[in-house]
C-alpha cells in the first residue's frame, strides 16, 4: 500500500508540531523553576537579614509560580514556618468584610447610600446619617482606632458595647468631603452585616466566604478562641526577636480580626475572577478607586495601577491591601489584568513588606509574567 505525498507532509507536519510543543512546554517549565529560584535567593536574603520571617506566594490564573517559607512560627519551641502556615491578616481583613456588604447588598438587604440609622437605630444622630459608601470609603470623619476613644481590653468586647463606645465620639469632618483611613469605618460595617443578616459576624464569614471556597485554615480570631498553627507574631528589638504583645481581636471587628494562609488567600482570590463571591457589578464597585476625595481607596481595597513588561506597553489595574498588627504585616497585591497574585504574610515587626512585594512584582515583568 503506497503512501500519499499529502499523507507523508501531514506526518512531518504533525511531528515537527508536537516537538514544537514538547520543546515549548519544556522552556515554559524551566523558565518557571529559573523564576522560583530567583525569588528565593531573593527572599532568602531579605531572611538571612532579619528583614522577614514569614511565607510568600506567587500566582498567576490560579497556578502557582513560587511558594516558600522562612524562619520560625515559634521561636522558643524551634517550630518552622512552612506554606501552610497561618497568619493575622490585620486590615487586610477590610476586603473580606467589604465583600460580604456587597453580598448583602446583592440579596436586596442594604442599600450603600442609605443613612446607617436605618440598620443601627441606637447610633446616635450625628453617626446614624453616614452611609455604607462613606464607611467603606473610608470617609466618614471616625477616628482612626478605637484606643483613641477607649481603653482597650483583653476580652471578646460584644456588639452593643462597640455601640455605646462609637456614640460618644465626634466626627472630624463632613463625610464625603476627604479621605481618611479608619478602622471603625468596617466595625460599623461588620454590625450592619449582623443586624441586616441576623448571623455573628463570624458566623457569617464562616458560612458565607470562607467555608464556600473551602478555606479550611481561614476564620475570625476571638481572645479565647486562637487558631492552632498560627504563627506567634514577633518584634524584633537591636536585632533580637522578642515574643509581641497580644491584639485585642475583639476590637478588630470587621477591620482586622482574620487570620488565613497564603494557599487560602489564592482560592480567595480565585474565586474574584468568577461571580462565586459577587457579581460583575460588586466587583465594579469594590474597584472603583479614581483619583477623587476618597484617595483612590475603593470598598476594601486600595487602588492602583502597574506597569506591565514592555511588551505589553499599558498599564494594569492593581487591587491591594496590607495589615499590620502587634507582630505581624502582610500585604496582598492582585493584578486584574495579568490575574497576578502576590501574597506576603509575616509573623516580625517591622519587615520592609512594601519593598519585598515590589521586588518580587519587578522580578515578575522581568520574567514576562506582568
Amino acid at each position: 500500500m503506497k503512501t500519499s505525498v499529502r499523507t507523508m507532509h501531514t506526518k512531518k507536519y504533525t511531528i515537527l508540531f508536537t516537538v514544537l510543543m514538547y520543546c515549548s512546554f519544556v522552556m515554559v517549565g524551566q523558565h518557571s523553576t529559573i523564576l522560583a529560584e530567583e525569588l528565593k535567593s531573593t527572599l532568602n536574603t531579605y531572611y538571612k537579614n532579619k528583614e522577614f520571617n514569614g511565607t510568600v506566594l506567587v500566582a498567576k490564573k490560579g497556578t502557582i509560580l513560587y511558594q516558600g517559607a522562612f524562619g520560625y512560627a515559634n521561636i522558643e519551641k524551634n517550630i518552622n514556618n512552612t506554606t501552610n502556615t497561618k497568619f493575622l491578616i490585620g486590615s487586610a481583613t477590610k476586603s473580606f468584610t467589604a465583600i460580604a456588604i456587597m453580598q448583602a447588598r446583592e440579596k436586596g438587604l442594604v442599600e450603600l447610600h442609605t443613612p446607617i440609622k436605618k440598620y443601627i437605630p441606637e447610633l446616635n444622630d450625628e453617626l446614624g446619617k453616614l452611609t455604607l459608601h462613606f464607611l467603606m470609603k473610608n470617609s466618614s470623619g471616625l477616628p482612626v482606632h478605637l484606643n483613641r476613644i477607649t481603653q482597650l481590653e483583653h476580652r471578646d468586647i460584644s456588639s452593643k458595647e462597640l455601640i455605646k463606645l462609637y456614640n460618644t465620639t465626634k466626627l472630624a469632618f463632613k463625610p464625603g468631603s476627604k479621605y481618611e483611613y479608619s478602622n471603625l469605618n468596617y466595625q460599623l460595617c461588620a454590625i450592619v452585616l449582623e443586624r441586616v443578616t441576623g448571623m455573628p459576624y463570624k458566623d457569617y464569614m464562616e458560612t458565607h466566604i470562607f467555608k464556600p471556597l473551602n478555606m479550611h485554615n481561614s476564620g475570625i480570631e476571638r481572645t479565647n478562641k486562637v487558631a492552632k498553627d498560627k504563627a506567634l507574631g514577633y518584634d524584633l528589638n537591636n536585632g533580637k526577636f522578642v515574643k509581641s504583645d497580644d491584639n485585642f481581636m475583639s476590637y478588630a471587628k470587621g477591620g482586622g480580626d482574620i487570620y488565613a494562609n497564603a494557599l487560602d488567600l489564592l482560592k480567595w482570590d480565585s474565586a474574584l475572577y468568577s461571580n462565586t463571591l459577587v457579581n460583575d457589578k460588586s466587583k465594579q464597585l469594590l474597584y472603583d478607586g479614581s483619583p477623587n476625595a476618597f484617595g483612590t481607596y475603593g470598598y476594601g481595597f486600595k487602588v492602583k495601577t502597574y506597569n506591565r513588561s514592555s511588551s505589553k506597553k499599558i498599564t494594569g489595574k492593581l487591587v491591594r491591601h496590607g495589615g499590620s498588627m502587634y507582630g505581624y504585616i502582610c500585604n496582598i497585591h492582585r493584578y486584574l489584568d495579568d490575574e497576578v497574585l502576590i501574597v506576603v504574610l509575616g509573623n516580625m515587626r517591622p519587615y520592609p513588606t512594601m519593598e519585598i512585594t515590589l521586588t518580587v512584582e519587578n522580578t515578575l515583568r522581568n520574567y514576562n509574567v506582568l
